[in-house]
């Protein structure tokens, strides 16, 4: 199938994980990124693990930090959405 999708999803803090399997390489040098109601172009090796894109995004979106991180590979384009957690409120 050429289209085949492979979705992996973790937590910001959690281990790396692969974006693609054999069936679903990542072909493009590039990869999209969507947080924050935001979209933009990152080099896909920056983007394939969670923590090294999360040290490259910290300093921009401090939400990261306790974010759910999914990737999708469609077509060899790798899009890696950031969905920011809620966080519990707690008194001091």
């Amino acid at each position: 199938m050429a289209n085949e999708t492979q979705t992996t999803q973790t937590a910001a803090n959690a281990e790396p994980t692969q974006s693609a399997d054999a069936n679903t390489p990542v072909t493009d040098a590039k990869a999209t990124i969507k947080i924050e109601g935001q979209s933009f172009e990152l080099d896909s090796a920056l983007a394939q693990d969670d923590k090294t894109l999360t040290v490259v995004l910290q300093p921009h979106f401090a939400s990261i930090e306790n974010a759910n991180i999914t990737r999708e590979v469609k077509d060899g384009k790798l899009t890696v959405t950031i969905v920011k957690k809620a966080q519990h409120k707690g008194y001091k």
